[in-house]
């Protein structure tokens, strides 16, 4: 039904153009009515009728004035005029107004009547077209997040064009546009396994990720943009005195969000080193990752790069009027999930980084005694076998190794020690990948095998997907990505698309049964989509067929 309101100052008038139009019978409901502009204005403005019909000669406020006032705060009503006046001039400014149409009196019922269909069939063709571009919209935003990651890695990763980075930021709707910048890492669960991937994610998780990208999709100073499957990463900019104000409410409002979860997770952000131009946002990022990877050895959740030589000296600090050098161990850095937590999440390329700061934290004065630094090697080793053992794999080459083999390979000096734990944790890694790789094949596939045996189903979803491949929504959106090289709904769409150019160009099937066909039952809709991937209306495309 579309809400009509109703301006005319003659009463007669009024009363007889409410009575005879049968209104709901054509899809109108009388929402309101007044006898001037003044009257009607604030009432037309608290309804939000669709329609608006209203006399251009009226005392107080005439019915032009109305409309533009009315057009100001709501673009999107239709407005009729009616008028005793056939003056080109009213005529002229109504149009400039974006009114809908320009009816003059006496007009008939049936003459009424068939005005008020042709703007319901418009008003039903544009609500209906407005639809689909905003359901398409929805379906490319997947589309745009990927393409965005991939213009991340290469903003931070790679060396890069700083005009290039101009024009790819510009394609993708970006404003990176700033005097300065810095990166913030951040996961919602820092202790999530990349090996035990297969798992489903709590409602807490998926929360938290839909909050997060809520919150940072129109964010006017940071972008969002997918990390690794189990991380994000933020882009902040600002002005070089705001940049420091700009970070920090991002690092609260992410603090906000997990602490409104009140689920016991252990999040983390790592906050970035700022930079002072686009050019040097490489930093940032490497300054930022540096602090990431600190977070296995870290107790609290925010950690700022400038905080992190002071966060590596407290915890390992050496008072030198200890006489024993084992006295002064940090006991917490023992921890055996510190190792396990790694092992779990961690990145082959933040072992370095990981086996520094962990050999530092346990304390430079216990590392000088012999006996120590081989318990924390063999703890090391030990570690890795319970972890392999836990994740399915048995690494002969590893375990067969005898013990004073080790211990007289890492004996020599602490440099050694630490070439052994980066060794033998690089291993461990890699098989931790290889092993969640054939998980992830395996995923894949099944998800692959259910799209293509059911893309004909409209009611085919990400999450339908997912539970088929027994994995999370989130996860399983994140692993597609970055496997595929295109999202879940970039592949659906284009594999819909090609089943239907096929049945376009080999059979005779009308348009409306393709689209039931290939997973649309809105035959509009689908033939919107095509001209909108395809560049071509179906039956364009059909006509081309001998060419294509």
């Amino acid at each position: 039904m579309l809400k009509t309101f109703l301006v005319e100052d003659e009463v007669v008038i009024r009363e007889m153009i409410k009575k005879m139009i049968p209104w709901e019978q054509y899809g109108f409901e009388l929402a309101g009515e007044a006898s001037d502009g003044e009257m009607a204005l604030p009432l037309i403005l608290k309804s939000k009728p669709d329609l608006l019909i209203t006399d251009i000669k009226m005392p107080f406020m005439d019915g032009l004035t109305l409309c533009k006032l009315v057009k100001k705060e709501l673009p999107d009503i239709k407005i009729v005029i009616l008028s005793g006046y056939d003056d080109f001039n009213y005529a002229k400014q109504a149009i400039n107004i974006g009114v809908e149409d320009y009816l003059l009196k006496p007009i008939t019922k049936n003459a009424f009547i068939e005005r008020l269909e042709e703007i319901h069939n418009r008003y039903e063709h544009e609500k209906t077209q407005k639809e689909y571009y905003e359901k398409f919209k929805l379906e490319m935003q997947e589309y745009e997040r990927n393409a965005s990651r991939d213009f991340f890695e290469s903003l931070v990763r790679a060396d890069f064009d700083l005009e290039e980075i101009y024009r790819r930021a510009d394609r993708l709707n970006l404003d990176i546009v700033a005097e300065a910048y810095n990166i913030l890492i951040f996961t919602p669960d820092a202790s999530d396994s990349s090996c035990n991937s297969s798992e489903g994610y709590s409602d807490w998780e998926a929360e938290v990720h839909k909050k997060i990208e809520n919150y940072f999709l129109s964010h006017p100073v940071a972008m969002l943009f997918r990390h690794q499957v189990f991380s994000y990463a933020i882009l902040v900019k600002g002005q070089r005195d705001t940049i420091k104000k700009n970070t920090c409410e991002c690092v609260e409002t992410i603090q906000k969000i997990m602490e409104e979860t009140r689920a016991n997770v252990d999040w983390f952000v790592a906050v970035g080193e700022e930079a002072d131009r686009l050019s040097r946002i490489k930093q940032s990022y490497h300054t930022a990752a540096r602090t990431y990877a600190f977070r296995y050895l870290y107790d609290g959740h925010i950690l700022y790069y400038n905080m992190l030589e002071q966060v590596k000296e407290n915890s390992a600090d050496t008072s030198k009027t200890e006489a024993v050098q084992l006295k002064n161990v940090n006991i917490n850095a023992l921890n055996p999930e510190i190792l396990q937590k790694f092992l779990s999440s961690g990145l082959e390329d933040e072992v370095d980084s990981f086996v520094h700061d962990y050999f530092h934290a346990i304390g430079r004065e216990p590392m000088k005694s012999l006996v120590f630094r081989n318990y924390v090697v063999l703890n090391v080793r030990f570690s890795v076998l319970s972890f392999l053992k836990k994740i399915g794999y048995d690494d002969t080459e590893l375990s067969r190794e005898e013990t004073d083999d080790v211990v007289k390979k890492t004996s020599q000096s602490t440099e050694a020690s630490v070439a052994y734990a980066e060794e033998v944790l690089k291993r461990a890694i890699a098989i931790r990948d290889e092993n969640a790789g054939s998980q992830n094949r395996s995923v894949l596939k099944q998800a692959i095998d259910f799209i293509d045996g059911h893309y004909m189903d409209e009611e085919i979803s990400l999450n339908r997907v997912a539970h088929a491949a027994n994995v999370s929504a989130n996860h399983f959106s994140a692993l597609f990505s970055q496997n595929m090289g295109q999202t879940f709904i970039e592949y659906l769409t284009s594999l819909r698309m090609d089943k239907a150019k096929e049945l376009l160009r080999c059979t005779s099937k009308r348009s409306s049964e393709i689209a039931g066909e290939v997973g649309y039952k809105d035959a509009h809709y689908f033939s919107y989509l095509f001209k909108k991937t395809q560049g071509m209306t179906p039956s364009e495309y059909r006509k081309t067929r001998g060419e294509v």
